[in-house]
């Protein structure tokens, strides 16, 4: 947030299960509207299609973190949004050894984007980009597996009398 006060940025922050109701936080000087879901914490899974639509009626350009679910499990583009990122260090690369993020355009914001991104010099090594490709081979499949285990660790420690809460998206008390 220091960085975006230096261009005159101001942030405010929601209720990340304001759905909706996100239209009463919109004001004039508002230009977009940066969500993260689920959110890297608590897990909260917010209304992305709702808070979309009310971003379109008000012209906003919406962004999604969307490195958790990635567009395996919920294909943010096609939701709406118009920029989704991705720590693809997480499950892109997926074997620790290279940093390395991504932002995807809907179309009518790639040029933007990418003018952006020349201006401010972010460009991925060849060495980076491969072991990104890499990655992208097996992420499907890793995916899965990591989405069966987590479900049943989850539900595993539900039922545990030492466990005061269980933070998880996919079960019903989350």
């Amino acid at each position: 947030m220091q960085l975006l006060k230096r261009f005159g940025i101001t942030t405010r922050f929601y209720d990340p299960l304001i759905g909706a109701g996100i239209a009463e936080l919109i004001g004039p000087a508002t230009k977009a509207i940066f969500m993260e879901s689920p959110g890297s914490l608590t897990f909260e899974v917010q209304d992305v299609p709702a808070i979309v639509a009310v971003a379109k009626r008000h012209g906003l350009v919406t962004l999604l973190d969307n490195t958790w679910a990635t567009p395996l499990f919920f294909p943010a583009i096609e939701k709406g949004v118009d920029l989704t990122i991705l720590a693809a260090t997480k499950y892109v690369v997926g074997h620790s050894d290279v940093m390395l993020g991504s932002v995807t355009a809907a179309p009518g914001h790639f040029a933007k984007l990418r003018d952006m991104s020349h201006l401010l010099g972010q460009v991925a090594s060849p060495d980076d980009s491969w072991l990104g490709s890499r990655g992208l081979r097996t992420m499907a499949v890793r995916l899965a597996q990591h989405q069966r285990s987590a479900l049943e660790i989850a539900r595993w420690l539900e039922d545990r009398p030492e466990v005061a809460q269980v933070l998880h998206p996919a079960l019903p008390s989350c």
